[in-house]
Parts: C-alpha cells; structure tokens; sequence
C-alpha cells in the first residue's frame, strides 16, 4: 500500500462506493495493487469495549448485617463505541478511557447505600451512558456474599446497538 493508498483509506467512508465499509478494508492493508475491496460482511461495523471481573466494595444490601459493613460485588461491563476513530488514530482521546468508567464505577457504588441490586446496577449504567457517551451497553452486578454458598445479581442491557 503506498502513501496516496493509506490517505484514502483514512478519509470517511463515501456513499457512492459500493459497499459503505470498503474504506475499512484499505486502511487494515488488504487491497491489493490500490483497488478498494468491499467489506466482507454486509453487517455494520461496530467496536465494544469491556471490563470484566471488576471487583468493588458497594454500600448495598437491605438486611442490618449487610448495612454495617460495606459488600462485595463483581462488576462485568461491555459498551459499544460511538465512534471508531480511536481504531484509526491510536489517540486515548477519540475513545472512551475504561479507567475513567471504572473510577466512576467504583465512586457511585460507595457514594450512598442501595437496598437493592437493581438501583445500583441502574444508577451504574445511567453514568455509563449519559458521562461518556456510550449508545449501548451490557452490565452484570453480582453481589458475591448476600447468602452462604451463593451469589446473586442483575444483567441488565440499556441502548441500542449499532
């Protein structure tokens, strides 16, 4: 791929190409000789991102014994991108930082006392998405200690998908 190759790959995708996808397929290197080819899958193109085994103390449960002390939980997160820019660019800026995500994960689940799994997971996935942007996203809370021998939680999907 010569220079003059990559600098088409990298401009946004034109709709009289025939495939909107073909521009990606230039930038990953696959057109030989310079021609453009059509994304191999009609499907649109999307990027997620996750986090996965997150573990946290959280102010929850509705049983005095659970009151006292703050609980365990694991924390499963996976969100698409509203852009694929950071893919082309490598700069931290055109995505979402996870660290801040888990940061501010970690911040609501001590802020206040929740009774219940579902009001944090909900508080959870509206800073999720109205702090940074996200257009869909999957969240697991699982409350590791709430009964001997179990645990117990909420998935819980917010947006659409691309």
């Amino acid at each position: 791929m010569n220079q003059n190759d990559l600098a088409l790959a990298l401009q946004e995708p034109r709709h009289d190409s025939p495939h909107p996808h073909a521009w990606l397929t230039l930038a990953a290197g696959h057109a030989p000789r310079g021609e453009v080819l059509a994304h191999p899958s009609p499907q649109p193109v999307r990027s997620s991102l996750f986090v996965r085994r997150l573990r946290m103390d959280a102010r929850i449960g509705v049983y005095d014994w659970e009151k006292a002390a703050p609980q365990p939980l694991l924390i499963d997160l996976e969100f698409d991108l509203a852009s694929l820019l950071a893919c082309h660019t490598d700069r931290l800026g055109d995505t979402v930082d996870y660290a801040e995500v888990v940061a501010r994960l970690r911040e609501l689940a001590v802020e206040r006392h929740y009774d219940l799994v579902e009001a944090l997971a909900e508080a959870m996935a509206l800073a999720v998405q109205g702090e940074f942007g996200v257009p869909w996203l999957r969240l697991t809370l699982t409350k590791l200690a709430p009964i001997p021998g179990a645990e117990v939680g909420i998935v819980l999907e917010r947006g659409r998908r691309a």
